[in-house]
């Protein structure tokens, strides 16, 4: 009797340990209970970083929420609105016409909802940046965030890329897509820019390699205004405007271009936050190869920047 009840103390101890043990969390478990994002903040179209912070945070933590963990933020209209970041605050500046405020983009493509609203997934970008939109109230989407929004995606939802490229540019093409897969891109096709079928034009992200001479390029140029470009071609030059909408700069022969929006395709519109396009062109087919090796070569050298002109390899 004694030893069958040592049996039975000896099993119920054993017992109790199994379940306290199946209850516990382990070092993994506890890891996958967060997630890895980054906060960044720029000014004057991502000329001047004030930060950038990596950080570790509970999933379903809203963008604001992470801003609040690595900066001072002064919120208005429930929290929902920034006023300051650090210290710079919106508001006019110099000119009353020069409206300076704070704009948020999540992997390069500017948020349709505010940043209370926005809950981050793993590996997300959101990027403040603090400029002059006198001239542009709505830029689509930006390329110095790359290689988002290939990547992640936006609200957690990735959009297969196509690298769709005119002629003498398929080794570049080919280039291209080596250099994204290398940095975490999945389900990536290359093609012709005249083999593009519909659905792949309305839903997927478009990575644009060719002449403004090329369609679909050239439709994208000839709405540039409509698309959020502060930058377009015009007789063989290209034509870099300032905030204010002024022709700021012009490159002739050998210029090259980097640019990016959501895409115009979708049915939906640019604001679904959906899918992107990038025009990798310029003025000549020179121009075009010279961007097309910054984007492979050089992308860190643009990062923060909302477009890239190349000129004279730099």
């Amino acid at each position: 009797m004694k030893w069958n009840k040592l049996l039975v103390l000896i099993t119920a101890f054993l017992l109790v340990i199994a379940i306290l043990c199946a209850c516990s969390t382990s070092p993994s478990e506890k890891e996958a209970d967060v997630i890895t994002v980054r906060v960044v903040a720029t000014e004057n179209f991502g000329q001047r970083l004030m930060f950038d912070e990596t950080l570790e945070v509970l999933p379903g933590t809203s963008a604001m929420a992470a801003l609040t963990r690595v900066a001072e933020v002064d919120t208005s209209y429930g929290g929902g609105f920034v006023n300051a970041i650090n210290s710079v605050r919106s508001g006019f500046t110099g000119s009353q016409s020069m409206q300076m405020d704070w704009f948020i983009y999540v992997n390069g493509i500017q948020s349709n909802i505010g940043a209370l609203d926005y809950k981050l997934n793993d590996g997300d970008i959101q990027h403040w940046d603090f400029h002059n939109w006198s001239f542009r109230h709505f830029i689509p989407a930006i390329v110095g965030d790359f290689p988002e929004p290939f990547v992640h995606g936006y609200g957690g939802k990735t959009t297969p890329t196509v690298i769709a490229y005119s002629e003498n540019l398929k080794e570049d093409a080919d280039n291209l897509e080596r250099r994204l897969v290398r940095l975490g891109v999945s389900d990536i096709s290359i093609k012709r820019l005249s083999e593009l079928s519909e659905n792949e034009r309305e839903s997927h992200n478009l990575l644009l390699l060719g002449t403004m001479d090329s369609e679909p390029i050239s439709e994208l140029n000839q709405v540039w205004n409509r698309l959020g470009f502060f930058t377009h071609i015009e007789n063989r030059e290209l034509l870099v405007l300032n905030a204010e909408g002024k022709v700021a700069a012009k490159f002739g022969a050998g210029a090259g271009l980097i640019q990016a929006t959501q895409n115009p395709w979708n049915p939906k519109g640019i604001g679904t936050c959906e899918n992107v396009v990038w025009m990798v062109s310029g003025t000549d087919e020179a121009g075009v190869k010279s961007a097309i090796d910054t984007l492979i070569n050089h992308y860190t050298e643009f990062q923060y920047a909302f477009a890239v002109v190349v000129v004279g390899g730099r």
